[in-house]
């Protein structure tokens, strides 16, 4: 299976390299595009009533089979929607498992959007993108989202498809968090903002090397418009590392989780083990940024 997982990974690290899009922070002076704004007067009124019942959890409208989860902490105000990719063989209900997104989500006050991938529940970017983007309009008329706080999340296959997302996307993503993501090729990747990035990896994955994450890092860093001096700082076990490069274009971060001796699919639960919560982690970077309107 784990030969089937890596061909399947070498496979979407082609499409990475394509694109044009960027992303910003709650600082950022950049307006976001028309596709991000608000819904209707009339269906804002009615998803975001105090008293509006929570939309089912399988996400109508969606081109995707999606799991929707609306928890009582995100009603009844504009909250913020996050958008759960599965790994390659995967499915929207594994990566909630998996992933653990609802707990937090509960706890944060925020949406989450857990959809299927179209064909042979591998992500691809010819087949994917476009129907993500209309499981995002979907999400945003079932449920009360503010359209500036989108952010992407993505394991393996699906983190790679997030990092096209968000180079393809950035009117609409305000930020992007990636564990274990295939790092192919993004020199084509031109983001015209800024895009807010947290990279978490093991260093003994043996799906997607750790040799390609470097050179995967410093192009976001030099995207963004970073120092070029990465800023360590040990995360309580001797296994933990956090490096975050600053001074980047619209006051983001690119940041990145190393777990020495971290493996590929076993990396959610090497983390918990090492003392991280992954969803709490990624939602704590997530949740700092913003589109601009």
């Amino acid at each position: 299976m784990i030969a089937a997982v890596a061909l399947a990974l070498a496979l979407a690290a082609a499409g990475c390299g394509s694109s044009t899009g960027a992303s910003s922070p709650a600082s950022s002076s950049s307006a976001s595009s028309s596709s991000a704004a608000a819904a209707s007067p009339a269906r804002a009124s009615t998803t975001c009533a105090a008293a509006a019942p929570a939309p089912r959890s399988h996400l109508a409208g969606a081109p995707l089979d999606t799991i929707l989860r609306v928890p009582a902490s995100a009603r009844g105000h504009r909250a913020p929607l996050l958008l759960a990719l599965h790994f390659a063989s995967g499915t929207g209900a594994e990566m909630e498992q998996t992933s653990r997104y609802t707990p937090q989500a509960r706890k944060a006050g925020f949406v989450v959007a857990y959809p299927t991938a179209s064909q042979d529940h591998f992500w691809d970017p010819a087949n994917d993108l476009d129907k993500l983007a209309a499981t995002i309009d979907a999400a945003e008329r079932a449920a009360c989202i503010d359209p500036r706080r989108v952010y992407i999340s993505g394991i393996s296959n699906g983190g790679s498809i997030a990092t096209v997302m968000a180079c393809r996307m950035a009117d609409r993503i305000a930020a992007e968090a990636l564990f274990a993501p295939a790092v192919g090729d993004t020199q084509d990747c031109s983001p015209a903002r800024a895009m807010p990035m947290l990279e978490i990896h093991g260093t003994a994955d043996p799906i997607v090397p750790y040799g390609g994450v470097p050179p995967f890092l410093a192009g976001w860093v030099r995207r963004d418009g970073c120092e070029n001096v990465a800023h360590a700082t040990p995360l309580g076990s001797p296994s933990l590392t956090r490096v975050t490069w600053k001074g980047c274009r619209d006051g983001v971060e690119v940041q990145h989780l190393r777990l020495t001796g971290g493996r590929h699919i076993e990396l959610l639960d090497e983390l918990r083990a090492a003392g991280i919560d992954p969803a709490r982690q990624a939602w704590a970077f997530l949740a700092r940024y913003r589109l601009a309107r």
